[in-house]
């Protein structure tokens, strides 16, 4: 402190020093690596005027800036002032608006009309929102649109920001007042940044769509090349299963089963930079999601090449023509290309759906499946393909291991009559299946040919069984059926080995008169509802 002067304080290590007497309000100098700073009161009250600044009409408090210059030649001074902020004017001075020079920050989109109050010492800055009424009609009709939307990409049910934003749209439509209004373009901003979003989720089905500045939309296909492009056709777009690895994502083609990685360049990718390999690999399967900026949208980010470049350190890039031919480590959507993202989930057929069975011995709940890619074998799910079959008798035997390898037709069982989801394979072990007698119609539907000698799992006359299929008839895609050397009878029983595991139903049109016995091996006349007998060899339950 400079004991000359107690108003004054020196920051430095020289002797330099300048009188500051004169000012009236906080100050400081420097010079030589001196700093001075004084503290003092401005005169008595009754020497100056002083005027406030006031901010009505429509405004954000909370976000609004206004600087004035004060332009008086007695009072000259710029400073930044909140809503209710004060200039000091010698007394007697006349204020005009003159005066001043105003400036706003976060006052977008508002017009302003500027007044001096003389008796009040008022500076009123008066603010209007301009085209109120339409503006107010269009965020309440984008709000309620926005919070409709629900899926992958966009705020989770449950999520802070979801009830936020709702709360306020309630709020708005009930007392449409500017701070409401504020307060609505505050939370629809924060639903649009929020990262707490709905992720894809094991086993189900997405469509990949790329957004471009323009809204124009383009679809992941493998369709027209053997390789990823992207389509404006919506009808060729490729459908995804999702597999979810430690928070990492894999996307496998249900068409086919290519596991999609990121496309480039054919020296900067994998398999020529196709966009897709046909087995899992981490390295380049295991892909990040990221939040775009743009509603519901994500950046994708894999492995671009073997070395110079960390796994998941790129983003898929899609140019302007829908075309993969580069990369980005930057989120963007330009004229030139995006990084924009979304998943709209579709239906797929590989959630399976039990058929309750009573009739085979052993076995609840019954179904065929197959897929194009690998798939993980449930919990509290059994799989069987067919080892030997016969004209009469095909033979069940148990899958070993915890996958069931691709395009390979399998009878899934299970206690539980629940739904479950098959999800591709990744690191599970592929179980060996040789001389499986049963097809598949993995992807795509099937179509019964002659020659195909088909059988198809139903329950029939004769009951649980393999019947024959008829010539042209379609089977849905992801199934199984029955495929014989030769023809054989109507139906084939199921055997699923053992000590008696099965019920080996009389489906063979020819047997229908053969003798019937109980399990001792005595002929009987007349079969009891519910009992276990024996004809033709084969066993079942008499109904």
């Amino acid at each position: 402190m400079d004991t000359n002067n107690p108003t004054q304080y020196r920051v430095g290590t020289s002797s330099y020093w300048e009188d500051w007497s004169n000012w009236n309000y906080i100050a400081g100098s420097r010079n030589s690596g001196n700093a001075r700073f004084e503290f003092s009161k401005v005169n008595p009250a009754d020497n100056y005027d002083v005027y406030s600044v006031v901010a009505t009409g429509d405004f954000n408090p909370n976000t609004m800036q206004i600087t004035v210059t004060n332009t008086s030649d007695t009072n000259k001074g710029t400073k930044t002032v909140y809503n209710g902020g004060n200039f000091f004017f010698a007394k007697g001075t006349t204020v005009t608006q003159d005066n001043f020079t105003i400036t706003e920050k976060g006052t977008t989109g508002l017009s302003k009309t500027v007044k001096i109050d003389a008796t009040a010492k008022k500076l009123v800055v008066e603010y209007t929102l301009d085209d109120k009424e339409n503006k107010y009609a269009a965020l309440l009709a984008s709000s309620k649109a926005d919070i409709a939307k629900t899926g992958v990409g966009l705020p989770k049910a449950e999520s802070k920001v979801r009830t936020t934003f709702d709360a306020a749209i309630s709020a708005f439509e009930s007392e449409q007042t500017y701070e409401k209004y504020v307060t609505l373009s505050e939370a629809q901003t924060a639903y649009y940044k929020s990262t707490d979003v709905q992720m894809p989720e094991d086993g189900k089905v997405y469509v990949i769509t790329n957004v471009q500045q323009d809204g124009t939309c383009y679809y992941f296909s493998y369709k027209s090349e053997d390789k990823l492009k992207a389509v404006s056709d919506k009808s060729q777009a490729a459908q995804f299963v999702c597999r979810v690895v430690n928070n990492k994502y894999v996307f496998v083609n249900v068409e086919d089963g290519k596991y999609l990685v990121v496309a480039a360049i054919n020296s900067s990718g994998t398999n020529n930079g196709k966009g897709y390999i046909t087995e899992y690999d981490a390295q380049w399967t295991d892909l990040t999601l990221s939040k775009n900026s743009i509603l519901s949208c994500f950046n994708i980010g894999g492995k671009r090449a073997t070395s110079g470049n960390k796994q998941n350190g790129n983003f898929i890039v899609d140019k302007k023509d829908g075309a993969f031919n580069g990369w980005d480590m930057t989120e963007g959507n330009t004229a030139s290309y995006t990084t924009a993202f979304k998943l709209e989930e579709v239906t797929y057929p590989n959630t399976i759906t039990f058929n309750t069975v009573s009739d085979v011995e052993g076995v609840s709940n019954l179904a065929t499946f197959s897929a194009p890619f690998a798939t993980v074998i449930p919990t509290g799910v059994k799989a069987y393909y067919v080892s030997t079959a016969d004209n009469t008798k095909a033979t069940m035997k148990a899958v070993e291991g915890k996958a069931i390898p691709a395009k390979t037709g399998v009878l899934l069982t299970s206690e539980s009559t629940d739904a479950v989801i098959m999800v591709p394979a990744t690191a599970e072990t592929l179980a060996t299946i040789e001389n499986n007698k049963l097809g598949n119609s993995a992807g795509a539907e099937k179509t019964i040919a002659e020659g195909d000698n088909a059988y198809i799992l139903a329950g029939g006359a004769n009951g649980t069984a393999f019947y024959k299929g008829t010539i042209g008839s379609t089977l849905k895609a992801n199934k199984a059926y029955l495929t014989l050397d030769v023809v054989g009878g109507e139906a084939i029983s199921m055997n699923f080995g053992g000590n008696v595991t099965g019920i080996n139903q009389i489906v063979n049109a020819e047997q229908n008169n053969a003798p019937v016995y109980d399990l001792t091996g005595r002929r009987v006349v007349r079969t009891v509802k519910g009992g276990l007998y024996i004809k033709g060899g084969n066993k079942f339950i008499a109904r």
